[in-house]
């Protein structure tokens, strides 16, 4: 038996099925406890609220300590939940004032948040839904002494795990010796589980629909993420079929070595370049180790988050100047300002809470409303800039008046820097994000003052399709090979390319096994990734012919079904593999 879903990280994995029950279930009953109990039910419910949040913030240390940022920051989101008056207060009185059970008390709360989200339909809100019910199934862990789910699976190995969802705390423990695959009956292709495979290099596929669940433990599995496709069958049958594609794979990354330049120039004439995401030094070091030939992105939020100050315009300066030392002298460097607001609060900001935040005060709409931080974040970006290849990044820009305003900024500081005779370089390059459908119908006139452009897909897909990234129910919607977005995506390269500006990608479309031929194709020049891909994608760039690709392209243009649009792409490249 065969079963379809949605890829989420490439590979094939071989394996028996564990099945592991992570959905909440909250129950209908409702216990209460004497009035005399009450000061000892609060002291145990603050106990476990205390306990989950140094847990969470110990596996969040942990993950930045391992070069994890992109991980860390998911787990962010939860631990401002567990200090969230909506949430912990307000099931504090549900103990003092009805009398509730801590347990009650917490899952009535989070019963009564998920009603109100659903009807009030807000997509901010619905893509926080699993973090909230996440904090809500770890406080009651807590309360209960239970352990977490995946702690059954920690001395096993080569398991392929089966689960209705993962929670973003569960899945950043996934661990590749225990979890040889992952398959998920709900969830899409940018969902918690399928970024933090990606970056772990788990084979995965989600949204594969409830029948995945009656999957029995111990059912000996192939599964393939670079198709999508679950199979069920025999150990013998299933064994060859994963021997073969093992052996296939060692002979095409043997032929397909970067170290090969013979094999790379026989394909394409000249690769773009491929740099990475960071947002550390620990991460830029692993990037560096992985090949990537500069930063794409060096996302500097994270030098802010989890710290109740601010950090110093030197503080600054030093992270940058690490990452611009770890690669080659002339790599290019990336640096985008802060970008928090969206799914990334910064609590020392004291921002107001907005009904929907990803299309309220975020980006560089903040950054230009507190020009304290701008700017001193604007003096360490071009103090760095006299030690490398620095390039200045500015996210969520929407209009060609926020750009200007932008830019003033820092030519304000660059005077600065000059009268108190600080080094800097004059003619580092600033560029902005595309991030927004607005920005990028504006490219043409854009591209006469901005010096590149880097497309922000994550957010441009959901703001061109309105279907958020986190809401299952919309995940077709949210698809890279919607003709609405590759046609988007053509119109910026092609308007950009006409001024003779260059234009990157630091989204998750960059790494897509399908679309990064495609991209490559219309013409990207750079891709940013995440530092575990560097390499591979460096292989799967390197299959392709760049004329085969631009033809490629041209019809893919013509087309007005995603799923045509999947097909067809899907036998071009194998059709060009095997010739």
């Amino acid at each position: 038996m065969q079963m379809k879903g949605i890829t989420a990280s490439e590979g094939v994995a071989f394996g028996q099925a564990f099945t592991i029950r992570t959905a909440v279930r909250l129950p209908q009953e409702t216990t209460t406890i004497k009035p005399s109990l009450v000061p000892s039910e609060l002291r145990h419910f603050d106990m476990a609220v205390e306990h989950a949040y140094n847990d969470l913030n110990e596996i969040r240390l942990r993950l930045l300590a391992e070069a994890r940022s992109d991980e860390a920051e998911i787990l962010e989101v939860q631990l401002l939940l567990l200090k969230d008056d909506a949430l912990i207060a307000v099931s504090r009185d549900k103990i003092e004032r009805l009398l509730y059970t801590a347990q009650t008390a917490i899952e009535e709360t989070t019963k009564e948040i998920m009603k109100g989200i659903q009807r009030l339909g807000d997509e901010y809100l619905e893509e926080r839904a699993m973090d909230i019910e996440d904090v809500c199934r770890r406080i009651v862990r807590e309360l209960r002494g239970e352990s977490e789910p995946l702690e059954a699976i920690v001395d096993k190995e080569g398991l392929i795990l089966i689960c209705e969802d993962l929670t973003p705390s569960e899945a950043v423990r996934l661990h590749p010796k225990a979890v040889a695959g992952l398959v998920t009956a709900t969830g899409g292709a940018t969902s918690h589980a399928a970024i933090i495979t990606r970056s772990m290099g788990i084979p995965a596929v989600v949204g594969m629909g409830g029948k995945l669940l009656s999957i029995q433990d111990g059912q000996w599995l192939l599964l393939n993420g670079t198709n999508g496709t679950l199979t069920t069958g025999t150990h013998k049958m299933l064994s060859n079929e994963y021997k073969h594609y093992i052996e296939k794979d060692k002979q095409s990354r043997a032929t397909e070595d970067y170290g090969c330049l013979t094999t790379v120039e026989k394909k394409v004439n000249s690769l773009p370049i491929i740099g990475s995401n960071i947002g550390s030094l620990t991460e830029a070091q692993a990037a560096r180790m992985n090949g990537a030939e500069g930063v794409g992105l060096f996302r500097t939020e994270f030098l802010f988050l989890g710290r109740e100050d601010f950090p110093t315009e030197d503080e600054q300066f030093e992270a940058y100047r690490a990452v611009i030392t770890t690669f080659d002298k002339g790599a290019p460097i990336v640096i985008r300002t802060m970008d928090v607001g969206g799914d990334k609060q910064l609590p020392s900001l004291r921002l107001d809470k907005e009904d929907n935040p990803f299309l309220g005060h975020r980006g560089i709409r903040i950054s230009l409303n507190r020009l304290d931080l701008f700017r001193t974040q604007l003096r360490a970006v071009l103090r760095a800039s006299h030690f490398g290849n620095v390039k200045l990044l500015f996210p969520m820009i929407s209009t060609l008046n926020e750009w200007r305003r932008a830019i003033v900024q820092v030519e304000v500081m660059k005077s600065e820097l000059k009268k108190e005779g600080i080094a800097f370089n004059e003619a580092m390059e600033i560029g902005m994000m595309i991030e927004v459908p607005a920005a990028a119908l504006m490219v043409n006139r854009l591209a006469d003052e901005v010096d590149f452009f880097s497309i922000g897909t994550n957010d441009l897909i959901q703001y061109t399709m309105a279907a958020s990234r986190m809401t299952t129910h919309v995940n077709e919607l949210n698809d890279p090979l919607q003709p609405a977005v590759i046609s988007l995506i053509d119109h910026i390269i092609t308007a950009a390319h006409e001024k003779g500006k260059r234009v990157g990608m630091c989204g998750e479309m960059a790494a897509h096994p399908l679309a990064a031929p495609l991209l490559l194709g219309m013409g990207l020049d750079e891709f940013s990734v995440g530092g575990a891909v560097v390499q591979p994608m460096r292989n799967l760039l390197g299959r392709y012919d760049r004329e085969f690709l631009r033809g490629m392209s041209a019809n893919v243009l013509n087309m007005d079904d995603v799923e045509e649009i999947r097909r067809y792409i899907e036998r071009e490249l194998h059709s060009s593999n095997s010739m």
